[in-house]
């Protein structure tokens, strides 16, 4: 099933560590999402980018878990606006700053966990829960972790595929200023 709503308030700790996911409204089986498309309804800020679209599978509920996680690393909302309208653009289409750039005494292999569960792109997070959860066990045990960190050729090239107006009128003016290089 896919929860489809996780967030810091719905995450319980009892008096022996023990961690619940709670308030299950709007959770749904996989089958039941695939015939109906699924709704968009639950927090903004911890929503996944393709819930805007209608869709959602256990990678949904990775990005809340990712977000949770952020936000307690960071001591604040990954994404946070003054209207719902800008709330969902946000949510949808901008990367929220890097944990570390936030706070440098995160470690880097956390921050990449991170940062690989809030992937706007769901084929770019961890497939399940237990994978992030492998990930962050490997890194409490000081081993490495299955995560890489994306290049910066990787992340140039997913940051001008969301924004395709702003990187072709960036390429266009380096093409002027090369061909101006060039001719003086």
């Amino acid at each position: 099933f896919v929860h489809r709503d996780v967030k810091p308030a719905n995450i319980l700790l009892d008096g022996t560590g023990k961690v619940y996911l709670a308030d299950f409204g709007i959770a749904a089986t996989e089958q039941e999402l695939s015939t109906s498309g699924g709704s968009p309804s639950g927090t903004l800020s911890y929503m996944a980018p393709e819930r805007f679209d209608g869709w959602s599978d256990p990678r949904s509920d990775v990005y809340g878990l990712g977000l949770t996680l952020y936000e307690l690393l960071t001591l604040r909302r990954a994404f946070d606006a003054p209207d719902r309208h800008r709330l969902m653009r946000k949510v949808a289409e901008e990367a929220p700053p890097a944990p570390r750039a936030i706070d440098p005494r995160i470690p880097r292999d956390l921050e990449t966990i991170v940062l690989k569960a809030i992937e706007k792109e769901p084929a770019h997070r961890y497939a399940a829960a237990a994978q992030m959860e492998a990930d962050l066990r490997r890194f409490v045990e000081g081993r490495p972790i299955g995560a890489r960190r994306a290049t910066a050729t990787e992340r140039v090239r997913l940051w001008c595929r969301r924004n395709p107006a702003v990187a072709s009128l960036t390429a266009l003016l380096l093409s002027i200023l090369a061909a101006g290089t060039i001719v003086t």
